[in-house]
């Protein structure tokens, strides 16, 4: 591969090859020396990498990461110019660069107690890349700089496993990442990348602790670059097959008992951070700092409390040391004073006589310390320790409680991370990403309802970021599928919210689109055409380009042509169905990888289907069903154990079944409906327990007995109709047990 030119450069010295790249060093026509990398277009996400690089330097430079002096990453070559963190070694007649990494020094770290203020300081760098809303995604020892103060620099992020690559080479990184970045990479674009460096956070932590990875270490070591060495080459990853491991494998047991209470609680935190459930795991690193930082600052308050206890105890001991020498010094001064007194009274040469001596009473010399007062100062010390005990007791808990408090909004925030690519692909109960997770969605509630209780109690200039509380609740709303109460809590949110951040802009925006959204299939729901309008207003304020304003702006589009097909306009649904499909297929041309706007695409074009039907436009309702079933088709060929694309699948399989037969084409309904009732049962294994399964196997034996009536098979009909019968008496039933479909 020739070399680029670079303006005002000039490359000199490969560094080193890696997964995504190559990097060089190169000389500044200034002379400055810096380093170099050249992206494999193939193997990098530029758009994504261009994005996050936006981010993170958007306010101010960011401290925790390797300096970037400039990149070009709108068109080929890709490049990223940075620092030059290496060291000059001379090798023979020429000379050669070792990076400062991590991995080259990891064998100064591995298996040391001593490693707690390197993770303390990598705990840092990453949680300064969370609070700029930027995922590392791609940590490892050989993407960890360490400075001439041992300060941690981090380098390579949002590139490695990332979604839309074409092709990736092995890279230690996979080593540390959880198993759901490896079986689904996509996940990052949803906010999922912040738990996962939670994860690797700790794996990375586990092992310079421990010498060795949390789980399935004997296969990995076989793969990791040895302490010194920079990469491993001639491996092939799996990532299903390591994703299938990690998730049968426990965690290591530690080595021996901790040997102190820091180290203990050390400990569990970075358990926490290994869970296998990314819901168990810290929101993001920040917490995942607040807590170390908090067992430090337990640690500092227990040593000055120590120490306190041991001044006083050392004054206590001073004084009476004080006090038993000066009452000797001043008995020896009384009893020598008498001997003094009996030799100078004594006359010379004189015949005996009586002389009385008068006793002389033992003095106590006045003391410079009272010890009544001693004792009380070494009282109001004492109390002014416990005092100082108690203030931090109640700041401990008090931030305890703002630490909840703050995790319980992180949860929401996760969640609307969630929310979008969630309803566009089936809605509140089949994302597996979300599955099973009303529990925790009504815990959620519940504690953030408490919250807010709390909150609206407090004076009025403390009662100002309320809204934020309830724009969470409104969120959470959402994912348990409550379009009503989301809407109240965002009329209330947007009474009382006055913000001019593009960020919390774009958020207030996403979650009104939702709203919409999700309230245009709840059939109990109206969403008004003013409410459409403003909230198209509130998308207009974003930037224009950005894909994920245009998202929104399709899946407002949808919302409206629901709701036009609802009042019987089928004629302007189907045009606004059209407009929408328009923008979805530029998003998908651009980014073919976006699985679940393809979902939202197909669900469209069912939805289309019935509006086109209700326009007199039969042949278009026919492709249109038929568009459906395609899409679905090429997404279930690359991602087969997709449940959620096979009940899709089947959905739009029954639809065209169901008009094949209205047509009289009997054999092709029939096959239709054969492959669509093969598809559910292979998704649902428990119908009973999946809303709308029960109905759609009614729906299906209904048209498979049709057709086997009409072919001559009487007794197969009638078998087919009895278990129609008893679907349709199941579905009955289990709705009456749910409030929220009687």
């Amino acid at each position: 591969m020739s070399l680029p030119e670079i303006p005002g450069y000039r490359i000199e010295t490969l560094i080193g090859k890696g997964a995504c790249g190559t990097v060089y060093t190169a000389r500044h026509d200034s002379g400055n020396e810096v380093a170099v990398k050249l992206l494999n277009p193939k193997s990098v996400n530029a758009e994504l990498l261009a994005n996050r690089v936006s981010r993170l330097y958007g306010a101010s430079p960011p401290k925790a990461t390797v300096p970037l002096i400039a990149h070009s990453l709108e068109q080929e070559p890709y490049l990223l110019i940075g620092g030059l963190m290496a060291d000059r070694m001379p090798q023979g007649v020429a000379e050669r660069f070792i990076p400062r990494t991590l991995q080259l020094q990891l064998g100064d770290y591995m298996g040391n107690r001593g490693s707690w203020m390197l993770i303390r300081r990598l705990a840092q760098a990453l949680a300064d890349f969370h609070r700029r809303r930027v995922a590392h995604g791609n940590l490892k020892p050989g993407n960890i700089f360490l400075d001439s103060d041992n300060g941690v620099l981090l380098s390579d992020y949002a590139q490695g496993l990332m979604p839309g690559l074409e092709e990736l080479a092995y890279t230690d990184a996979l080593l540390y990442a959880p198993p759901e970045q490896l079986l689904n990479p996509g996940g990052y674009l949803e906010g999922a990348g912040y738990g996962w460096d939670v994860y690797a956070f700790g794996s990375l932590a586990y092992r310079l602790l421990t010498g060795i990875f949390p789980r399935c270490n004997d296969s990995f070591e076989h793969v990791s670059p040895l302490a010194g060495e920079q990469r491993r080459r001639g491996v092939e990853a799996d990532c299903e097959r390591m994703a299938q491991r990690l998730e049968r494998a426990r965690v290591a047991k530690w080595k021996g008992v901790a040997p102190t209470r820091e180290e203990e609680e050390g400990r569990v935190v970075i358990e926490r951070c290994l869970q296998l459930d990314a819901w168990k795991r810290y929101g993001d690193m920040r917490e995942v700092l607040r807590d170390l930082e908090s067992i430090a600052s337990a640690r500092q308050q227990r040593l000055s409390a120590e120490a306190g206890e041991k001044r006083v105890k050392v004054v206590e001991r001073r004084q009476k040391s004080w006090q038993a020498a000066a009452g000797v010094g001043i008995a020896a001064c009384v009893t020598l004073g008498a001997a003094l007194v009996h030799k100078i009274s004594r006359p010379e040469k004189s015949g005996p006589k009586v002389v009385e001596v008068e006793v002389v009473k033992e003095v106590e010399a006045p003391s410079e310390v009272d010890p009544k007062e001693l004792e009380e100062q070494r009282q109001k010390f004492l109390d002014m320790l416990a005092d100082r005990d108690e203030l931090e007791q109640a700041n401990e808990e008090q931030a305890a409680a703002v630490h909840e408090m703050a995790n319980d909004l992180m949860e929401a925030h996760k969640l609307s991370d969630h929310l979008l690519s969630w309803s566009l692909e089936r809605g509140s109960k089949q994302l597996p990403a979300l599955e099973g997770r009303e529990g925790r969605l009504s815990l959620l509630e519940d504690k953030l309802e408490r919250q807010l209780g709390v909150v609206e109690e407090l004076p009025e200039e403390l009662r100002k970021n309320s809204w934020r509380l309830k724009l969470a609740l409104a969120e959470v709303a959402l994912a348990g599928d409550k379009p009503k109460l989301a809407r109240e809590k965002m009329q209330e949110v947007l009474g009382e919210a006055a913000v001019t951040d593009v960020d919390v802009q774009r958020r207030l925006a996403r979650t009104r689109v939702m709203v919409c959204l999700l309230g245009s299939e709840d059939p109990e729901t109206e969403v008004t055409s003013v409410e459409l309008a403003e909230t198209a207003n509130a998308l207009a304020s974003l930037p224009e380009n950005e894909r994920q304003t245009r998202r929104l702006q399709s899946a407002l589009q949808i919302a409206e042509a629901r709701m036009q097909f609802r009042k019987g306009d089928n004629t302007d649904a189907l045009e606004t169905y059209r407009n929408a499909f328009a923008e979805m297929s530029k998003l998908c041309e651009e980014k073919p990888s976006l699985s679940a706007l393809r979902i939202w695409r197909a669900r469209g074009y069912s939805s289309a289907a019935q509006a086109a039907t209700g326009a007199g436009e039969v042949d278009a309702a026919i492709l249109l069903r038929e568009q459906a079933a395609v899409e679905l088709m090429e997404l279930l060929e690359t991602q087969p154990n997709r449940a959620d694309v096979q009940v899709e699948l089947s959905s739009a399989l029954a639809a065209i079944a169901q008009s094949a037969l209205e047509e009289g084409e009997l054999d092709r309904a029939g096959d239709l409906a054969a492959r669509s009732l093969e598809l559910l049962e292979t998704a649902v294994a428990n119908p009973e327990e999946r809303g709308g399964a029960l109905n759609q196997l009614a729906s299906l034996k209904s048209v498979l007995a049709a057709c086997r009536a009409g072919t001559g098979h009487a007794k197969e009909a009638l078998r087919l109709v009895q278990e129609g019968q008893e679907h349709a008496e199941a579905a009955l039933v289990r709705n009456s047990r749910n409030p929220s479909t009687r």
